[in-house]
C-alpha cells in the first residue's frame, strides 16, 4: 500500500515537472512569435520613420547634430501613428478595450522611446561625424545605431507597462493546468 502511494506521487511530480516544461517552452515559443510580430509592425514603423528622416534630410540637408536630433524627433514621431493599433491588436493581441490608462501609458513609453532615440542619435552622430562626410549616410548610420540599440528598450516598455492585462496568446501556469 505504502509502495503504491509512493508510486502515485513520483508519477504526480513527473506529470507536474512535465506539465512545467511544456508550459515553459510554450511561454518562450508565445514570446518568440510576440517579438516577431513586434519587429514587423516596428520594421513598418522605421520604415516610415527612415523615410521622413530622409525627406527631411533631402529638403534640409545638415551635418549639425541637435538639427538632426529634431529631424529625428518628427519622424519618429511620424512613424507612430499605426504603432499603438497594430501593437495593441496583433502583437500583444491585447483584447480589454482601450482606455485612457493605457493611451496615456502608450504616450509615455513613446515619449520615453523618443528621449532615448535622440540621445543614441545624438552620441552616435558625434562619434560619425568625424568619419562620415556624406550628411544622409552620417544620417542613416546615426539613426541605425537608435533603431537597433532602441528596440529591446521600446519592446519591453510595451510588454511589461504598456499592455499589461491578459492577452489571448499567455497561457495558464502549471498550477492552473491541474486544477
Amino acid at each position: 500500500m505504502i509502495e503504491m502511494k509512493e508510486k502515485q506521487r513520483a508519477g504526480e511530480s513527473s506529470s507536474r515537472i512535465q506539465a512545467a516544461d511544456t508550459h515553459r517552452f510554450h511561454a518562450w515559443r508565445d514570446t518568440f512569435w510576440q517579438f516577431l510580430r513586434y519587429c514587423l509592425v516596428g520594421g513598418t514603423n522605421t520604415l516610415i520613420d527612415v523615410l521622413m528622416l530622409n525627406i527631411l534630410l533631402w529638403r534640409f540637408p545638415t551635418h549639425n547634430v541637435q538639427t538632426l536630433v529634431l529631424y529625428n524627433s518628427i519622424a519618429y514621431a511620424s512613424g507612430t501613428f499605426s504603432s499603438l493599433f497594430f501593437n495593441k491588436c496583433w502583437t500583444f493581441r491585447y483584447k480589454q478595450r482601450t482606455t485612457c490608462k493605457v493611451v496615456v501609458r502608450f504616450a509615455i513609453s513613446l515619449v520615453l522611446e523618443v528621449l532615448l532615440s535622440n540621445a543614441l542619435v545624438w552620441l552616435a552622430g558625434k562619434a560619425l561625424q568625424a568619419m562620415i562626410t556624406s550628411p544622409v549616410l552620417w544620417a542613416n548610420g546615426s539613426k541605425l545605431v537608435a533603431v537597433v540599440c532602441g528596440t529591446a528598450a521600446s519592446y519591453t516598455l510595451m510588454r511589461f507597462w504598456v499592455f499589461t492585462g491578459r492577452s489571448s496568446s499567455r497561457r495558464q501556469s502549471p498550477s492552473q493546468l491541474h486544477r
